[in-house]
């Protein structure tokens, strides 16, 4: 006979979101909590990520959030054996256009409303912190020391870890086939293998898939799944090991080291995209329709990245990592209730920032999930927010690539 679970929460997905949001759930006592992974932990969207970590952001919530993550990592470093590898290295935001500047200025400003060491420092000190930078005069440059990057896979199982020690299970190799759903209310999950999951609430954390997965029951999430990508350099003697982060508003690009050589990203002009349904179960060796191979805007964007890094033209370029992003058409995650949808919360969409929000997400799901009162208002990442909307639609899908050419901010 299939076997049937009754936790009191059911999450599906044992990406770094998953985790992070069993992590926070184990904390409340008698709580019954299940995570469902198909694969392995953190082994899709999450291991490929650039992981950023910068404390300030567009908004005093995300600002918040990103914070949370920074307290959690030395929290769960408490645990182990030794720190969580945590390369503090600090941000660098560059700009010689007057956009770029109003960006750092807002930058600066929220970063001393919340108490974030932030300093403006000449184009000298600037390149004397990232020596690969060849910078104008015209250039307002923003350093945050405290910032920096972090493998995301080894922060996921840490999220895991802890959810695990405070008696969270986690079924991995398991397949959700569908939502189970009784009048309004989401009753839980069916797995491929004929088991099924009965639960209070069912947090749906599948990252691109979770439109698909929504859709079953009837719920339109409002993301779509647009390609992210970066390129790493062989080793080359102007990369220092200990460089900071840097963010290049001028040309939609981030730079950083990675083990000798540079990690850089670039937006895509035009974004590209993957209809919700399409994805395949495994996204190892998946490439988009369009440019696979990330020729076209790498030549679209090498001449303005260029222009602020000319060290890219002495650079071997060694890997191209391609990789899938949930974007909304405002980037901001998807988190809580469906209205209309009982039992059901959307932790999806986090649009590019999933590592470095991570804490955040983690926290103020897991309080939406328990009534508890939010940390943070959680009105900006309402999954109702843009009205009655057809995931599937392709104009809609184009409003979601547009969020994604028109970041900024690494």
């Amino acid at each position: 006979m299939p076997t049937v679970y009754h936790p009191d929460v059911v999450i599906i997905g044992g990406g770094i979101l998953g985790c992070a949001i069993a992590r926070y759930l184990s904390k409340t006592p008698d709580l019954g909590v299940v995570v469902v992974e198909r694969h392995r932990l953190g082994e899709q969207t999450t291991s490929h990520a650039a992981a950023l970590l910068t404390r300030v952001r567009t908004h005093r919530a995300l600002t918040d959030m990103a914070m949370e993550t920074f307290r959690v990592i030395d929290e769960l470093g408490d645990t182990q054996s030794e720190p969580l590898p945590l390369k503090k290295v600090g941000s660098l935001q560059v700009s010689a256009k007057a956009e770029g500047w109003r960006q750092i200025e807002q930058t600066a400003q929220r970063a001393a409303e919340s108490g974030v060491c932030a300093e403006l420092v000449s184009t000298n000190e600037a390149m004397q912190l990232a020596p690969w930078l060849e910078l104008s005069s015209d250039t307002s440059a923003l350093w945050v020391p405290d910032d920096g990057y972090i493998d995301p896979y080894t922060l996921c199982l840490a999220y895991a870890a802890d959810a695990r020690r405070n008696g969270a299970r986690i079924l991995l190799k398991r397949t959700v086939s569908e939502l189970l759903r009784k009048g309004s209310k989401v009753t839980g999950v069916r797995l491929e293998n004929g088991e099924t999951i009965s639960a209070g609430t069912v947090i749906d954390a599948a990252g691109p898939w979770s439109t698909a997965l929504a859709m079953q029951a009837g719920i339109h999430l409002g993301m779509a799944p647009v390609r992210s990508h970066y390129w790493i350099s062989a080793p080359h003697p102007r990369i220092t090991t200990n460089g900071p982060m840097t963010i290049l508003p001028d040309s939609g690009a981030y730079a950083r080291p990675e083990v000798g050589g540079l990690l850089f990203g670039l937006r895509d002009p035009q974004s590209v995209v993957a209809h919700p349904n399409a994805l395949p179960d495994n996204l190892h060796g998946f490439r988009f329709d369009t440019d696979p191979t990330g020729d076209l805007a790498l030549e679209s964007g090498y001449e303005a990245l260029r222009s602020q890094l000319p060290a890219l033209d002495e650079l071997q370029l060694a890997h191209y990592v391609s990789n899938v992003s949930s974007y909304t058409p405002d980037g901001f995650a998807l988190l809580g209730p469906m209205p209309g949808v009982e039992g059901f919360i959307a932790a999806t969409g986090c649009s590019g920032a999933g590592i470095g929000m991570s804490g955040g997400i983690g926290r103020l799901v897991a309080e939406l999930a328990t009534n508890q009162s939010p940390f943070v208002t959680p009105e900006p990442f309402r999954p109702d927010r843009f009205g009655a909307i057809d995931s599937y639609s392709p104009d809609f899908i184009r409003r979601c690539a547009e969020a994604r050419a028109r970041k900024r901010t690494g």
